[in-house]
């Protein structure tokens, strides 16, 4: 009867005051708050020795209560921290629904957060920082260690915190697990979007669920217990916690981008996930980092936590295995005997104050686990529920993988890539489409979402438009009207983009000028293009005055910058809120067969030739790109081509744009900050033209290079052998996606399968229809029937590629130049009253309706029935080990029968190439398509299209030594 008695009086106690003690914490002072976290600074343990070290910051994951370092005195993380002279500081994030405003925080919050608590200790102490984090705790601290650089940072120690997240899921093959995610995701994101946060209650009983057993033991025990006070006492702060009060809410802005940049596109593996509006990459942390992996933890699994070797490549990683769950990492028994003593321990080695733990590398033996080691319990019950479980749901899920793998295109297909195929195929010259209107429209459907990277800054749709209506009320302001030409001498720059949309919402004609051009070739630009004024930024104000006697404004440019010369004018100037919009302003008038934009490339003599660019040319390269790249929202396209090159502003930009993928803007190409940056922003597709890839697959293997975020390099003008070691230097991670577009004549082919290496594949729905005529090489001309129409290539035969005209002056919506043009269109071709423009392109068909690129018309001869292509002999030159490029030229320009010349610049590691040359001459090449000549220079300089500068090359022919001829 006492029993009972006293078990009535404690659970009436229990029930009036919700409690039978007041909580018992390790004291601490707070030395800063604000609306997200409060800083505490733990008061020394009087009977411990002096604290002499570095300081240590304590960081909880979202959901859990800061108190899971200190859930009761005789568990208490901090007070073992304490006891061992730890200076011990904890960034308390609160309980979000109980704060004000605390529902409302974002993932960039608790980050900042973290930050500013590394900066106003290390500025009260005067030291660097140990930082510490549990779970996602350990996420956050991985992260403000790469946003603040490591500035003020001493080394990193987390807890079950995973990296790779994608690795948290048994069974599923990567492409499966993407899609299987893309595919929930859809489902979720409207009910994301509604709810305020996941409360905490959610989490607390998710983990009872999980540990049914262990829930109704303690259950039990406490009934049990019930009439002993003391003991009841004793694990009154534990039973509290595990029964509520350990879980608080998740804000529904920080799930959202957790789910977001984490789960869904992984981002803390594969780099750039933008913090602040700065993009962050793991592969800044330089600090050495001491990794807690659980072998039982099946919330933040091994290969999971340990990902961090590869995210941060330049910091020293340690781990340490212990035979503990998720929770007994940081709590119970075994943390008090392992976790905090080596964190102790970690502290004073990095500072050289002690020996190395012990525990570093951990031992290999399996270590016999004491039941009353997991103090806390959840975890040992969790395995065990998961492992009857799994065996169970193991089959299924690896089931639903391979379907969801062998599913993948199609579900990609059908949400993403139809939409744009179908968009290509309705598009006429009524269509109303234009750069400006598809910004607009994603402004509308992702307005917060990251639309481009810029030296480490992140913008979003929305901000990008807002700049654009700026600028364009810019050029209002100064009279532009719609047609108007408005020529542009701007660097890669986010002003540059702003400004070419800015014209096309206005409806006018960008004139893009190329920077690199020398003044001769500048000027001959400007006159071409008939720009009626100029903008420009600082850094080329100089040059747009010599060479342009019109009005000139300045856009862009650090205000220190903005120190302009005279007839200049400063664009920024000028407050968009006080431009009046004429009455005959309409945003975005452009249709599809309006010229939106001359771009310049260099002609055979070096001089620039006018290339005219409407607006369904711009969509046809766009959205074929898009759909071709299988781009979707969670794709990052990297750029790193100027942007004032066609693969760079109609392809890379334009294919992001109609995506709503993001779009990271490399400033120019360099192997080595090639895959930073591909590393940095997380790039997933990388643009590029003519033969830049050659230099990053001829540069030293690098393991980073298989631990990128890269699935796809697309462009045009990939050769063979640069392919062929793509797909053996990635083992066919990495895919091509090779195409062809000719921009006057709006021909748009694309080989998205990759499967056939070096074809072009086939047109793109939309694209101007192309046939490919036989051609009679002596004469120089199509070859006819005898009723005079062309006669059409059989399988594999090379001929010359056509593209049929719809009117008089536009081949399928590209406008014809017919004054600078006009000689290469031919009419009654292969009907009556038809007319076809003359690329002047040699390509093929095979057998299974791809088609190939051979050479340039002027540049193929013929001789005993066979095709002599200086191309074709440079693809055999560039597999001669230690080749770096190969150019081949006729001796006479004039006359593509002469003989033939072959300029070579070696790979630095390269010895004696010259026998292995004179071999693949004899031995691979008929007699008459072997070069009389190998002359080798030094480098062969190239276009900003990576494409030879041939007159270059063939100034140096005349005063380089050369080499003995061949044999035969």
């Amino acid at each position: 009867m006492r029993r009972v008695e006293m078990g009535a009086q404690n659970a009436l106690e229990l029930i009036r005051f919700g409690r039978l003690s007041p909580r018992e914490g390790t004291p601490f002072d707070v030395l800063h708050a604000d609306r997200t976290y409060r800083l505490r600074h733990y008061r020394p343990d009087p009977d411990a020795p002096k604290q002499i070290g570095s300081p240590l910051l304590l960081v909880p994951p979202l959901m859990v209560s800061s108190e899971v370092y200190d859930v009761a005195p005789d568990i208490s993380s901090v007070a073992n921290l304490l006891a061992q002279s730890v200076d011990t500081w904890l960034v308390d994030f609160g309980a979000p629904e109980r704060e004000e405003g605390g529902m409302e925080r974002t993932l960039d919050d608790h980050v900042r957060a973290v930050a500013d608590a590394i900066r106003r200790i290390a500025e009260e102490t005067g030291k660097s920082v140990h930082v510490a984090g549990y779970s996602q705790g350990g996420m956050f601290v991985y992260q403000a260690a790469a946003y603040l650089g490591c500035v003020g940072v001493a080394s990193l120690i987390t807890f079950g915190s995973p990296v790779d997240i994608h690795k948290n899921l048994p069974g599923v093959s990567p492409g499966a697990l993407e899609q299987i995610i893309r595919a929930a995701t859809a489902v979720m994101d409207v009910p994301l979007e509604r709810i305020e946060g996941l409360p905490g209650f959610l989490t607390s009983t998710g983990f009872k669920l999980l540990s049914v057993r262990k829930e109704v033991d303690q259950l039990l025990d406490f009934w049990r217990k019930l009439h002993d006070r003391d003991a009841l006492v004793r694990r009154e702060s534990r039973r509290r916690f595990l029964g509520g009060e350990g879980f608080v809410a998740w804000p529904g802005p920080a799930l959202r981008k957790f789910i977001d940049e984490f789960i869904v596109h992984n981002r803390l593996m594969e780099g750039g996930f933008v913090i602040d509006g700065r993009t962050v990459t793991l592969a800044e942390i330089d600090v050495p980092i001491l990794a807690f992996v659980g072998t039982r933890d099946e919330i933040a699994r091994p290969a999971a936590v340990l990902a961090i070797r590869d995210a941060a490549p330049n910091a020293e990683v340690y781990e340490i295995r212990l035979p503990a769950g998720h929770f007994g990492l940081v709590v119970g028994g075994m943390a008090l005997k392992k976790t905090w003593p080596t964190v102790g321990d970690w502290t004073r080695w990095i500072e050289r104050q002690g020996p190395r733990p012990i525990l570093i590398p951990a031992p290999k033996a399996k270590v016999e686990v004491d039941p009353e080691d997991e103090e806390l319990g959840t975890d040992i019950d969790f395995v065990l529920f998961y492992d009857a479980a799994l065996d169970t749901v193991r089959g299924a899920w690896k089931r639903l993988g391979e379907l969801t793998e062998d599913a993948g295109d199609l579900f990609d297909s059908v949400r993403y890539q139809l939409p744009k195929l179908g968009s290509l195929e309705r598009l006429s010259g009524g269509t109303r489409i234009s750069l400006s209107h598809a910004l607009e429209r994603k402004a509308r459907t992702q307005p917060d979402d990251t639309f481009f990277l810029y030296q480490g800054r992140a913008f979003t749709f929305a901000e990008a438009d807002r700049r654009v209506t700026h600028v364009t009320k810019g050029f209002l302001f100064h009279g532009v009207r719609p047609g108007q030409r408005v020529a542009l001498l701007m660097a890669s720059r986010p002003s540059f983009l702003s400004a070419v949309t800015a014209l096309s919402r206005l409806g006018a004609v960008a004139v893009i000028l190329p920077p690199t051009a020398d003044d001769a070739a500048l000027r001959e630009a400007i006159r071409l293009g008939e720009g009626t004024l100029l903008v420009t930024d600082p850094e080329h104000a100089e040059r747009a005055r010599a060479a342009f006697d019109g009005p000139i404004f300045s856009l862009g440019g650090a205000r220190t910058d903005r120190v302009l010369p005279d007839r200049v004018q400063d664009m920024e100037t000028i407050d968009p809120d006080t431009v009046a919009v004429p009455h005959w302003y309409v945003q975005s008038p452009g249709h599809a067969r309006d010229l939106a934009m001359i771009l310049f490339s260099r002609g055979a003599d070096g001089s620039p030739r006018a290339q005219l660019v409407t607006n369904g040319r711009w969509a046809t390269s766009a959205l074929g790109a898009a759909a071709g790249c299988t781009l979707t929202p969670g794709d990052t396209v990297y750029c790193c081509l100027p942007l004032h090159h066609a693969t760079g502003l109609l392809v890379a930009v334009g294919s992001a744009v109609v995506a709503g993928a993001r779009l990271a803007i490399g400033s120019s190409f360099a192997v080595d900050e090639f895959w930073a940056e591909v590393h940095r922003y997380g790039a997933t597709v990388a643009y590029y033209a003519g033969d830049m890839v050659r230099e990053l697959v001829q540069a030293e293997r690098r393991t980073t290079d298989q631990k990128s975020s890269l699935r796809l390099f697309a462009g045009s003008g990939m050769r063979i052998d640069v392919w062929e070691r793509i797909e053996s230097r990635f083992g066919g991670r990495i895919g091509v996606m090779e195409f062809y577009a000719s921009t006057e004549a709006h021909v748009v082919l694309a080989n998205p399968s990759g499967r056939k290496i070096g074809s072009l594949g086939r047109p793109l729905p939309g694209s101007a229809r192309i046939n490919v005529a036989a051609y009679d090489w002596t004469k120089r001309e199509i070859r006819r029937d005898p009723w005079g129409r062309a006669v059409a290539c059989g399988p594999d035969e090379p001929g010359l590629l056509l593209a049929r005209i719809d009117g008089e002056e536009r081949a399928g919506g590209a406008i014809i130049d017919v004054e600078q043009l006009g000689a290469r269109i031919r009419r009654d071709v292969f009907a009556p009253g038809d007319a076809w423009f003359v690329t002047g392109d040699v390509a093929l068909v095979d057998a299974g309706g791809d088609y190939w690129y051979v050479d340039r018309e002027q540049d193929v001869a013929s001789s005993d029935g066979a095709l002599i292509s200086p191309r074709a002999v440079e693809d055999v030159l560039h597999r001669v080990p230690g080749v770096a490029r190969a150019v081949v030229l006729h001796e006479n320009p004039s006359d593509p029968a002469s003989r033939l010349v072959a300029v070579v610049s070696l790979a630095d590691e390269a010895g004696t190439v010259a026998p292995a040359l004179y071999k693949a001459i004899a031995h691979e090449l008929a007699p008459a398509g072997r070069p009389t000549r190998v002359l080798v220079i030094d480098q062969i300089p190239l276009q900003e299209g990576f494409r030879p500068i041939l007159g270059a090359v063939r100034a140096r022919l005349a005063t380089l030594p050369e080499l003995p001829e061949p044999h035969a």
